[in-house]
């Protein structure tokens, strides 16, 4: 409802002061409604430093990784400093909406009050005239003159109230005007700070979508180099490994071949002897042959080709192939394929064949370690061997342990 002011008799001195109610409105309005939330500063995405330029190496790549992500964690503490701005503008805008309706309801009340107060004061003005002429002389010089003027004076007074009732009116109804275009100021001024803010938030959130996807990019393109360096790896070892059998092969047949070719010649002296003296000669032993002699006949060659097959498959305990092995059970399974049936134990392998020191290890011995003979694997020439490890590793090519090294044996087959 319209505030009513008092009427006065007399015309009063207009005050063009505001009503309570409005001053109390303008002072909510224009107590700091635009300060932004504490710690949000306008200029809020900066624009983010490109990486582009940056080697497509993995080191290079992990470079620009931890860059982009310093940047998403510094957009993200923008954006919350922007949400919370965003949140406060809206609620403020609201205020400042329903502030300015309010002002407006305020107005269109004070204009049809005016307009009643109008409305009134012609009506009494329509009653005077209608009730004045002759007929109103008549009776007043017809009557008691006392009255008449009592009349009269009523009359006046009552047009007199009617006059300063409009007056105060009227500028009630300025200032309210005044109060409504001053919320209207405050709610385009609100209107402009939330777009502002909405802004923004709209360059922050685009700026750490555009981050994320150079996030996601990066992270692909090393995950691209990381597979094909593990590619590279995994050929190159195929291809040393590769080598490495064929040269444990070359020398193993060699040997081989060393062995035939001494046999032969001892043959042939033999056969020499006998023909001079007609008494059977001894040739000599076979142990007499260069320390690169075949172990077992030619069946090194196999069981060192066989380890090298069964390279990358996991080691577990107890088991003697063919997807699985532990230490023993490789060289069983290899020596098995050379024809050469040996135990599945450590302990017992080691009694299997004849020992050798380790100036006479050839491709195919079995080479022992630690006293209590717990681990056991097959040489391949070259100061290396083959051998499935522990849990966890897989079978592999590895130099002799040689400071665990406790003997070897070379299979009699």
């Amino acid at each position: 409802m319209p505030r009513r002011w008092p009427v006065r008799l007399t015309p009063a001195p207009a005050q063009r002061g505001r009503p309570p109610g409005t001053r109390a409105l303008l002072g909510f309005l224009i107590s700091g409604w635009l300060t932004l939330a504490p710690g949000v500063s306008p200029a809020w995405a900066q624009p983010v430093p490109s990486t582009s330029g940056a080697p497509d190496t993995i080191a290079g790549l992990t470079a620009q990784i931890a860059a982009v992500r310093d940047e998403l964690s510094g957009l993200d503490d923008q954006m919350t400093a922007a949400t919370e701005a965003f949140d406060a503008g809206r609620l403020r805008l609201g205020r400042a909406q329903t502030a300015a309706d309010d002002a407006a309801q305020r107005v269109t009340r004070a204009d049809r009050t005016v307009q009643d107060v109008v409305q009134k004061r012609r009506d009494l003005a329509a009653s005077a005239y209608r009730a004045g002429g002759l007929n109103t002389l008549s009776a007043i010089l017809g009557g008691d003159p006392g009255d008449a003027l009592d009349r009269v004076g009523a009359l006046d007074a009552l047009a007199r109230r009617a006059g300063a009732a409009e007056t105060q009116e009227r500028l009630a109804r300025v200032d309210l005007t005044q109060a409504r275009m001053d919320a209207q100021a405050s709610l385009a001024a609100a209107r402009a700070a939330f777009d502002d803010v909405a802004t923004q938030k709209q360059i922050i959130e685009t700026s750490a979508a555009r981050q994320k996807g150079l996030l996601d990019g990066l992270i692909s393109k090393q995950a691209d180099l990381e597979r094909k360096a593990r590619e590279e790896a995994a050929a190159a070892e195929r291809a040393r490994q590769q080598a490495a059998a064929a040269a444990a092969a070359r020398i193993a047949q060699q040997a081989a071949d060393q062995q035939v070719q001494l046999r032969q010649q001892s043959a042939l002296v033999g056969q020499a002897a006998n023909a001079f003296t007609g008494t059977p000669v001894t040739p000599p032993a076979p142990a007499t042959a260069p320390a690169v002699a075949v172990a077992g006949g030619g069946g090194a060659a196999t069981a060192v080709a066989e380890a090298y097959k069964q390279l990358g498959k996991p080691y577990v305990w107890g088991a003697a192939g063919p997807d699985t092995f532990d230490c023993s059970g490789l060289t069983q399974w290899v020596w098995a394929k050379a024809g050469v049936q040996l135990p599945h134990y450590t302990g017992d392998q080691w009694n299997a064949g004849r020992h050798v020191t380790r100036d006479q290890l050839i491709p195919g011995d079995l080479v022992f370690f630690d006293p209590s003979l717990d681990h056991v694997g097959i040489y391949i020439g070259n100061g290396q061997m083959i051998h499935a490890p522990h849990t966890g590793a897989v079978v592999r090519v590895e130099n002799v342990w040689w400071n665990a090294f406790q003997g070897a044996i070379r299979p009699a087959g």
